[in-house]
């Protein structure tokens, strides 16, 4: 029998919570003193954003997919969205929730930061500008304020609420941009390779680099991110992975294999062959004969 999904207009096991439009409250996860896993069975909240910060400890949290969290990080969970939680013992951290009337109201003013933090997120990639300790320390400064009755209580906590999703919604864009970049990467690499594939031997980066559209420095800072080699490394093993099939596989001549590999002379063919191999192509193709005869001589003879 399926298990029924709970649904919490409050925290998670109140029932009977009706939560007014500014409703906030921020808590601390405190870890357990029994040995075994624990957590937050599915279930949702009709009107609550929530926000969990965890600093240390096992986690996975569970919504469309089960996600292993790797502390420390953060999980932004929109509301009406069905969630759980499995925790160690040893997990520490902190949640933070809200109305969803009092967030949009916070965001009014900034409506492509609501709809970018409107959605489940798992932030643990952080950085210089948006640390994880920044994060927790403005989580930690609404919890103080929430706590005091100080003049211009309200201005504070919408104040520090604003600069804690702005710091969300900059880490977003960062790894967007981190993410497409990366794609914009690997797809002038794929198409380095095929043009590495039907070039002839002696081409210039600079040529390859002209027909992507890119400056050769360009691309070789694709080529080191990707492979962490040069974009002419890359070129090079190409070329002797080709090689290597004509001395291995075919009968032809050292000059033959020149020649289709499109080397103005034997002579040149030899010299690059040995520096990177250490091994002129004769000496490279007659140690591969001699390994594969041992093999074979090392092979047991069938039964009869």
């Amino acid at each position: 029998m399926k298990e029924k999904i709970a649904h919490y207009n409050g925290l998670y096991g109140d029932d009977k919570a009706r939560v007014s439009h500014d409703y906030l409250q921020s808590e601390l996860i405190v870890p357990r003193t029994r040995p075994s896993d624990w957590g937050l069975k599915p279930h949702l909240h009709g009107n609550l954003f929530q926000l969990f910060f965890l600093e240390a400890g096992r986690a996975s949290f569970h919504s469309t997919e089960s996600v292993e969290l790797t502390t420390p990080c953060m999980v932004l969970i929109p509301a009406g969205t069905v969630h759980s939680f499995t925790f160690s013992p040893q997990v520490q951290g902190r949640t933070l929730t809200l109305a969803e009337a009092l967030m949009d109201t916070i965001l009014q003013a900034t409506p492509a930061v609501l709809v970018e933090v409107n959605s489940v997120r798992i932030l643990s990639d952080f950085n210089d500008e948006v640390s994880f300790a920044d994060l927790l320390a403005l989580e930690q400064h609404i919890h103080t304020e929430m706590n005091l009755d100080l003049p211009g209580k309200q201005l504070a906590l919408n104040a520090y609420f604003k600069l804690l999703f702005l710091k969300i919604y900059r880490l977003l864009q960062q790894q967007r941009k981190e993410a497409d970049n990366s794609n914009r990467a690997l797809h002038y690499f794929r198409e380095f390779q095929k043009a590495i594939g039907a070039a002839p031997s002696g081409k210039k980066i600079a040529e390859f680099a002209q027909e992507l559209k890119i400056t050769p420095v360009h691309l070789n800072r694709i080529c080191q991110a990707v492979k962490g080699k040069t974009a002419q490394q890359i070129v090079h093993a190409h070329t002797i992975r080709k090689a290597h099939n004509y001395l291995i596989y075919t009968s032809l001549s050292v000059s033959e294999i020149a020649y289709a590999l499109q080397f103005a002379d034997a002579g040149y063919f030899t010299r690059f062959f040995r520096k990177q191999t250490g091994l002129s192509p004769g000496a490279y193709r007659a140690k591969a004969y001699r390994s594969e005869g041992q093999a074979k001589a090392q092979r047991p003879e069938p039964a009869e």
